[in-house]
């Protein structure tokens, strides 16, 4: 893994500063890829795009926005921009606040941030954690899940294993099976069988498949 440079962003509400990394190479050896769709890779680490101010708290775009410049490790020009904070993956909350206060502007950044509601839920289960904090948050879980489903693309291979799973996380066992089922790719058997295996314990929790 090679680091690349530092981008470095003012909050557009109250200009504090917050920096972003990035990479210039690196590969997926040690990783995991989840039944969610979701692989980590310790020599692949991702950035953030939507983040949340840690001044004023509020959430924007980064891709939105114009750097106002960049810089290495090694620089010593501009040290403000070393000490700034360093943007983050928003939590379960956050994302729940950017859906309610119409961040998304249309349905593909809808679908990024229903998407990753249900990557941070399911990340607690990836570490161990309790899923649900209490009734309202599993409703929130659940809406969302629905919510996501109705954005997917039944044409789109990738979206209709996406589909299948968010079937098999609401229990909806035979529309996981079925749904599964009809992908007719023959490369795609292992994932097929883990699916099925999945569905037969009736598991509604993600899984790691490598």
């Amino acid at each position: 893994m090679i680091p690349g440079p530092n981008y470095v962003y003012k909050c557009p509400n109250c200009g504090n500063l917050l920096t972003k990394g990035s990479l210039n190479s690196g590969n997926t050896f040690g990783g995991k890829l989840f039944s969610d769709g979701k692989r980590i890779a310790p020599m692949l680490p991702e950035f953030p795009d939507l983040t949340k101010c840690k001044k004023c708290n509020t959430i924007f775009w980064l891709s939105k926005l114009k750097e106002i410049g960049t810089y290495e490790w090694e620089d010593e020009e501009n040290p403000e921009w070393q000490i700034a904070d360093n943007a983050e993956f928003l939590n379960v909350d956050d994302y729940i606040v950017a859906i309610k206060t119409g961040i998304a502007e249309n349905e593909e950044e809808k679908l990024i941030i229903r998407r990753n509601i249900w990557w941070a839920y399911n990340d607690r289960v990836r570490n161990n954690h309790t899923m649900f904090n209490d009734k309202e948050d599993e409703l929130n879980w659940e809406i969302n899940t629905k919510a996501l489903m109705s954005l997917l693309d039944q044409t789109d291979m990738n979206q209709i294993i996406m589909i299948a799973e968010l079937n098999r996380n609401l229990g909806n066992f035979e529309k996981c099976i079925s749904t599964i089922k009809s992908i007719d790719d023959e490369e795609l058997n292992w994932l097929q069988e883990k699916f099925l295996t999945e569905c037969e314990r009736k598991n509604k929790h993600v899984i790691e498949l490598n």
